[in-house]
């Protein structure tokens, strides 16, 4: 079984299990890639819409007020991804002062990642306190660029299809997803071009770590001269998810 068919059948375990959200959430990554097999990624829109129409239908059940969310928030993670849909889908302005005190306040990095993208869509030019894994900053989320939208994940994207997308596709998607993942979970800090060959270089010795495979990395690195860019942290090291 490959990738592809293995995180199919990851999402439709979850949409069993009625887990909606977060097979909303695998496959919304998914999508979100340069490249899908297509007839993969007809299945994956497919399913993708299931999951809205069920999340939406939840949603139109029952009137969701400020106790009801700030309940979510602060529960579990599946409630905090439960508010995170709600917060979504309705005007979030109404609810910044909720918001704000959760992301100040040691929040779990994925509900973090969700509500900074959530303010980031809904163009929020209100001042922003966060509590960035112990950094206290602010930040407006207006003025941060979509991570698909900037320069630098261009550059990223392209220097690892030049590097694996003809000769090896699936080692390709994978380093694609986790530099995805890792950009969501730098929110909302951007990644300078500057940057950017040490953060491709990590995120490949990532993925070939996760393969047990160092020696592939230590005769990538020494074919393509990058020993000098090799030990840049990644949050998807630090967060183990």
């Amino acid at each position: 079984m490959d990738y592809y068919d293995r995180l199919l059948n990851d999402a439709k375990a979850l949409i069993k299990d009625e887990k909606f959200t977060e097979a909303k959430q695998l496959l919304e990554v998914e999508l979100k890639m340069p490249y899908v097999p297509l007839q993969y990624e007809e299945t994956y829109q497919e399913l993708f819409r299931y999951c809205n129409q069920q999340l939406a239908s939840e949603l139109k059940t029952k009137k969701y007020d400020y106790e009801d969310i700030e309940a979510l928030l602060f529960g579990s993670v599946d409630q905090a991804s439960m508010a995170c849909e709600i917060l979504a889908s309705s005007n979030v302005r109404q609810h910044l002062e909720l918001v704000e005190r959760y992301l100040s306040d040691n929040p779990n990095v994925l509900i973090r990642t969700l509500l900074i993208e959530i303010l980031i869509d809904q163009n929020i030019h209100e001042e922003i306190k966060l509590n960035y894994d112990g950094l206290r900053v602010e930040f407006i989320a207006a003025y941060v660029e979509p991570v698909a939208e900037r320069e630098s994940t261009e550059i990223m994207v392209n220097m690892l299809s030049d590097a694996f997308a003809n000769d090896n596709p699936t080692f390709y998607k994978m380093c694609i997803d986790s530099l995805v993942k890792e950009l969501y979970f730098r929110l909302p800090f951007s990644v300078e071009e500057e940057e950017t060959t040490y953060l491709v270089t990590a995120i490949v010795a990532y993925v070939y770590e996760s393969l047990g495979d160092e020696a592939q990395f230590d005769a990538y690195i020494s074919e393509k001269d990058l020993a000098k860019y090799v030990g840049y942290d990644l949050k998807l090291k630090e967060y183990r998810v």
